[in-house]
């Protein structure tokens, strides 16, 4: 094992052992390996940026997962000089201004992947794609799999508050790695709902869609529950709970309220996190105005088992989150050629191990269909066999 090397790498190592309970840490040492995830990666970079000065979304971790990538990477950015408004005499109007990664795209393979046509992956409401490298992984580097994240994460420039502008910048870097499609596209969660919109802009560009998937996507504006179906909640509640159910929701009602007028979000993260509530508040307004579009093409909807909360009617459930559940997350309408696929786990753990491995199976079937056809309807029938 090649031990830490220089002011850095041996700081940083000793962040990793801090953060990951690992006793000796070598170079070369994965952050993944290591027993990393997200949380905990949040947690680095907000040291990082403590540390160091420097500010760097988690999913850098996809380009540097190694304590000395990393530790380069840092030193490369804390030495790069800051830009300013009037250069140096002698100096070059661009000689003050750091190489420019992408905004939205993460290879999730190292390299560029191999041959097959790659497949878009938006990440979820808060953008961020690193819960999204099992799947990645598990779906093997002959398939290039770009993550799109949310701009904004660190800060650098502010979130859409447009799903249109979103896809249609997103689709700006698309189209720096793969020209003429076909295309496969997704989103995981609320970034479903950006990969319909971009599907919507591919298609309006005279370009073949031949995949759109979506892992546990929730339509943009769910069916708001009927006041008879929100008294029966209360109802069953009530007998659940007891006398002292109502004082319990009172509580938590003034709370609600109390959070909702301060405009903070209810639950507030005890670590560090990027800029998450920007996010999650951008995403919230984005679709409360996306104006939605019959999708033509196909649409593969992969979702967990259907879980309830409340029966409040023979066979009518809503789930925790207080909305009802139908088996095709309510798509049918605006998706009418919907393929839905079930897989275990549930919303959060259907891409993370060991249920991501179901869903990785079932999702390299569908792709290779669309893949070999590199026709939408011909994808579909044999994908659905």
């Amino acid at each position: 094992m090649s031990p830490p090397e220089g002011e850095t790498e041996t700081r940083l190592a000793a962040l990793w052992t801090d953060l990951l309970g690992v006793a000796r840490i070598g170079a070369e040492d994965s952050f993944f390996d290591l027993g990393g995830h997200s949380l905990i990666a949040v947690r680095l970079f907000a040291a990082v940026k403590r540390g160091w000065g420097v500010e760097f979304p988690i999913s850098v971790l996809f380009e540097a997962p190694t304590l000395r990538a990393l530790a380069r990477l840092i030193d490369s950015r804390a030495a790069a000089p800051v830009p300013s408004a009037v250069p140096a005499a002698g100096q070059p109007a661009t000689a003050a201004r750091p190489a420019q990664r992408f905004t939205h795209l993460v290879p999730m393979h190292p390299g560029e992947g191999g041959p097959q046509p790659p497949f878009f992956l938006v990440a979820g409401m808060f953008g961020n794609v690193l819960n999204l490298r099992h799947l990645a992984h598990l779906l093997g580097p002959e398939r290039p799999f770009w993550g799109l994240q949310a701009r904004g994460l660190t800060g650098e420039a502010p979130p859409h508050v447009s799903l249109v502008e979103a896809a249609s910048d997103m689709i700006a870097e698309m189209r720096q790695v793969h020209r003429g499609g076909p295309w496969l596209v997704g989103g995981f969660s609320g970034g479903g709902i950006t990969a319909v919109e971009i599907a919507h802009q591919l298609r309006d560009a005279g370009e073949t869609v031949a995949a759109v998937i979506l892992l546990d996507t929730p339509l943009p504006r769910r069916r708001p529950l009927t006041l008879r179906d929100r008294a029966m909640i209360q109802w069953l509640e009530l007998k659940e709970q007891g006398p002292v159910y109502p004082l319990r929701w009172a509580v938590r009602r003034a709370r609600w309220e109390m959070a909702r007028l301060r405009g903070h979000r209810i639950e507030t993260p005890a670590e560090p996190a990027f800029h998450d509530a920007a996010i999650e508040a951008a995403f919230r307004a984005a679709i409360a105005t996306y104006p939605m579009r019959v999708w033509e093409g196909p649409l593969t909807l992969f979702r967990p088992p259907l879980r309830g909360r409340w029966e409040v009617a023979p066979g009518r459930w809503i789930s925790s989150e207080r909305s009802y559940l139908l088996p095709d997350n309510d798509w049918t309408p605006w998706a009418p050629r919907l393929q839905v696929i079930e897989v275990p786990g549930d919303h959060d753990s259907m891409v993370l191990e060991p249920h991501v491995r179901v869903l990785a199976a079932r999702l390299r079937r569908v792709l290779a269909a669309a893949s070999r056809t590199g026709d939408p309807a011909a994808a579909w029938q044999e994908a659905a066999e």
